[in-house]
């Protein structure tokens, strides 16, 4: 069966309802849930990797990550499958944000002399507080757009699973997350990924 394009208004229309299930899920529960929020155990893990200010640029490269994602899937179905995988991990990682909120013990940021960093710092600070860690939406999503890149070949993902490791290992040079978010992520993603294999096997094989 011949694949079918996919619109960029389409892709852009699926991302715009993305951005509103994202505040409900994830913007609400960072800021406004009345539930307290627990700590983990810090792992050694955590407490060997100290805070380095320039990885705060890898940790927010992950919106291009899904930019790039958005603008390279241009065939319908292996974009409705990325989508559905997005909205997946979204849906299970709120119902923890909200069901079991977690807090990192997040230093102070100190400030800096690069302009770039310190904004980009500062962004984080005020955009994103240190709730909703586990499991880690940042390793979940960043996953879900790497996986969705198998159709493009091996440099493509080869590429993009690189750029994931580097976003990944942020998580935690920036003090956002813990090493248990990491693996946390790692398993929405997985568990996600398996769900849509056995629910749209036809749409997969069909790709």
């Amino acid at each position: 069966m011949n694949s079918k394009p996919c619109s960029l208004s389409y892709r852009i229309g699926i991302l715009m309802l993305f951005a509103v299930a994202y505040g409900l899920l994830y913007v609400i529960p960072n800021f406004f849930s009345s539930s307290p929020a627990q700590e983990l155990p810090l792992l050694w893990i955590d407490k060997a990797i100290p805070l380095i200010p320039w990885t705060f640029l890898i940790y927010t490269s992950d919106y291009f990550v899904f930019l790039f994602a958005i603008l390279i899937i241009s065939d319908q179905r292996q974009y409705n499958s990325f989508a559905r995988m997005m909205f997946g991990v979204l849906l299970i990682c709120g119902m923890f944000f909200y069901g079991y909120p977690t807090v990192y013990p997040r230093p102070p940021y100190e400030a800096q002399s690069n302009w770039l960093i310190g904004s980009v710092m500062s962004f984080i600070s005020v955009a994103d507080s240190p709730r909703n860690c586990f499991p880690s939406m940042h390793v979940g999503l960043t996953s879900v757009a790497t996986w969705s890149m198998r159709h493009k070949g091996p440099k493509v993902l080869a590429g993009f699973a690189l750029w994931s490791i580097a976003i990944f290992s942020s998580t935690l040079t920036t003090k956002q997350h813990y090493f248990y978010d990491i693996l946390g992520g790692l398993g929405v993603m997985t568990v996600i990924a398996y769900l849509e294999k056995a629910l749209f096997q036809k749409d997969l094989s069909a790709s």
